[in-house]
């Protein structure tokens, strides 16, 4: 029993909590979709986003509805590794909205061949849905 209660103990020492913490999870979520996109892996870079005709994408360009757009644009404008570059991203602002909701704001770049092909900053809601963090909202500027 006193075993179990030191583990607990260090458990939340380290942690900061026994529980999931969600903001690390997105945190964790949105390094995934870095990692896989600068491994060429566009389709489970996309992972990250709500499959729903009721996700939102708003980007220079105008306002998409629903994933399948979207993930359509993205295989069109990075038909292979060598069109996707290097995405790299800096935490601006985080912020749990609830125990399933948050909002991530960060600014963001591609460069291919060492030169920014493109960037700006992007506002997105996560939300847990499934028992997984998704995008279901971005607005990229």
């Amino acid at each position: 029993m006193v075993r179990s209660l030191k583990i607990l103990v260090a458990v939340i020492i380290f942690t900061g909590s026994v529980f999931p913490n969600p903001v690390t999870e997105v945190r964790a979520a949105l390094d995934g979709q870095v990692a896989a996109w600068n491994a060429g892996d566009l389709e489970k870079a996309m992972k990250i986003y709500w499959n729903s005709p009721e996700m939102l994408w708003i980007a220079k360009s105008g306002i998409e509805k629903g994933y399948a757009p979207v993930l359509e644009g993205y295989r069109k404008d990075f038909s292979d590794k060598a069109k996707m570059g290097v995405y790299s991203y800096e935490p601006l602002h985080i912020e749990k909205l609830s125990k399933r909701t948050v909002y991530y704001t960060f600014r963001w770049k591609i460069e291919l061949g060492g030169k920014k092909i493109m960037g700006g900053v992007s506002s997105q809601v996560w939300k847990k849905i499934g028992g997984r963090w998704l995008i279901t909202s971005e607005h990229a500027s």
